[in-house]
């Protein structure tokens, strides 16, 4: 047991120096030659993995292969570039900060999608993160400005937290059913799928990349095998040992490992208004997060039935959320 809570600290600081790594890539290449990089590499690695070592895939219907399609691309290609069209245009401490508002999303999720009640305190905790942000935005540094480009970037890279907090929604089901390597490799494998037309736009990475120097080889060996195929094969051993709210809690520590790094080796400013939006971001998540009882992770009532069903359930949900809106 005691090994599964440090493999999992172990994630958080993969996931907190994946922030630096891309900021660094960043300096080189731009965020749709590092998405193609990161996907392109993950499948690889994650297809000669499940080679090796998987002698037949798991048996799932026609109906839940397509439901994997949209998981993947929801927690993969979603997911990895929010994060890296965002982490262009902010800070990559900030970024870190950002992801951590994943359990504000999730909470929010399940109330639409699980009929979580939103209590109290789930506001309470959701506005005292929002003023975080608002902290951080416009005092968290030197040439920090409320301003487009800093605002636009928060914003896209606010898309990967809430596509993970779906993505989770989603994947609960699927997660006992196949070893946590294997179902790593098959969801990051057909996630990077609809990500690939990309190429047609932007195939530059493959000349690129034969110019890379060993520091960027050492940062995309962290954005790509360490944050993306080691960190989530190990979160998904962690899934099937401890309950879901009991991993989700090292989210918390990402930014720690996230803000220290980019002080450490991009040299980016730790300002006093920095640390004050960024204890008071903590704090409106845990608060969040302490205040679910009843948690999708937990939730059997709604989950209680075939994957299929929950991926319904939701679809229907954005249907009919649709309709609202469009007056249909």
């Amino acid at each position: 047991m005691l090994l599964i809570h440090a493999s999992l600290l172990l994630v958080a600081a993969m996931w907190g120096s994946n922030f630096i790594a891309m900021k660094y890539l960043l300096r080189s290449i731009d965020p749709v030659e590092l998405l193609l990089l990161r996907l392109m590499l993950g499948s690889l690695i994650f297809g000669v993995v499940l080679l090796a070592t998987s002698r037949t895939l798991p048996h799932f219907s026609r109906r839940e292969w397509g439901q994997l399609v949209i998981i993947g691309t929801l927690g993969i290609s979603v997911n990895i570039s929010a994060v890296a069209f965002g982490t262009r245009l902010i800070p990559a401490g900030l970024a870190s900060l950002i992801v951590t508002s994943n359990p504000v999303f999730t909470a929010l999720l399940s109330r639409a999608f699980a009929g979580e009640s939103l209590t109290r305190r789930k506001l309470l905790g959701i506005f005292i993160a929002f003023l975080g942000f608002l902290i951080v935005l416009l005092w968290g540094g030197p040439d920090a400005t409320f301003n487009l480009h800093n605002s636009l970037g928060v914003l896209i890279t606010l898309a990967g937290p809430s596509a993970w907090a779906l993505y989770t929604i989603l994947s609960k089901p699927y997660v006992r059913r196949c070893p946590p390597t294997q179902f790593a490799g098959i969801v990051t494998i057909l996630g990077a799928l609809p990500a690939l037309p990309l190429l047609l736009y932007d195939h530059r990475i493959f000349g690129d990349v034969t110019r890379f120097t060993p520091t960027d080889w050492l940062a995309t060996l962290v954005t790509t095998g360490l944050a993306l195929v080691l960190s989530y094969t190990l979160w998904y051993h962690g899934l099937r040992v401890l309950q879901p709210t009991q991993v989700a809690i090292y989210i918390y520590m990402v930014p720690v490992f996230g803000v220290f790094g980019s002080w450490l080796l991009l040299g980016e400013p730790i300002t006093i208004f920095l640390l004050v939006g960024g204890v008071t971001i903590l704090f409106g998540v845990v608060l969040t997060n302490m205040a679910r009882q009843g948690t999708i992770d937990d939730e059997s009532s709604r989950f209680s039935g075939p994957p299929h069903s929950v991926a319904t359930s939701v679809a229907a949900d954005l249907e009919s959320g649709t309709n609202v809106l469009t007056g249909r």
